[in-house]
């Protein structure tokens, strides 16, 4: 049985860390910004603002902590868009957000939902932008983290990006492409030296 190192996740600094050593492990972000999969250049403030808001609300809105009815925040279509996906697909979540340190490849991160999509178990990802190539490798890193402890290997989870935009539409895209997790392990590789 694999045993999840005891660490303590710093939300401000978004930094992974073992309580024993102190050392930082590296995160999904990190990694695929130091691998050149996102260039965070491009981002632009209100993006960064638009994103944290909409996590947020739609975190809260999973959590069963925010009345949608009463949402008065400027980025309140996307909220609309995230409850207009999960009343369609109804996913059933199991976790939101949970911060996770895999045990053996020693990298961190935070999937948006660890959920069961059509009975099957998934990471749901929740996006305010266009779709990138990146999202299908970051939805495959997502899910080596969630088989720890689903015990289900990550290549037969389901993996969902919910793109949601302010009129309030949406597009749920699934990530198939069993090769996403030949780079999600190379990413891993090139980040932490271990070989999955």
């Amino acid at each position: 049985m694999l045993t999840i190192p005891a660490f303590r996740f710093d939300a401000a600094n978004h930094d992974y860390i073992n309580l024993a050593t102190g050392e930082s492990y590296p995160h999904i972000t990190g990694m695929l910004e130091q691998t050149g999969w996102v260039d965070d250049r491009w981002y632009t403030e209100e993006s960064s603002e638009r994103g944290t808001a909409v996590h947020r609300l739609t975190a809260d809105y999973d959590l069963k902590a925010l009345d949608v009815a009463s949402c008065t925040s400027r980025f309140r279509g996307y909220l609309l868009a995230h409850v207009q996906a999960v009343t369609t697909v109804r996913p059933t979540m199991l976790a939101v957000e949970e911060p996770l340190v895999h045990p053996v490849l020693l990298f961190g991160g935070r999937p948006d939902r660890d959920c069961l999509v059509y009975k099957l178990r998934a990471t749901w990802e929740v996006k305010t932008g266009s779709p990138e190539r990146s999202h299908q490798i970051q939805t495959a890193l997502q899910a080596i983290l969630l088989a720890v402890e689903s015990k289900i290997p990550a290549a037969a989870m389901g993996r969902f990006c919910c793109y949601v935009k302010d009129k309030g539409k949406f597009k749920v895209v699934e990530h198939k492409d069993r090769r996403d997790f030949d780079e999600a392990y190379r990413v891993v590789r090139t980040c932490t030296g271990i070989v999955a």
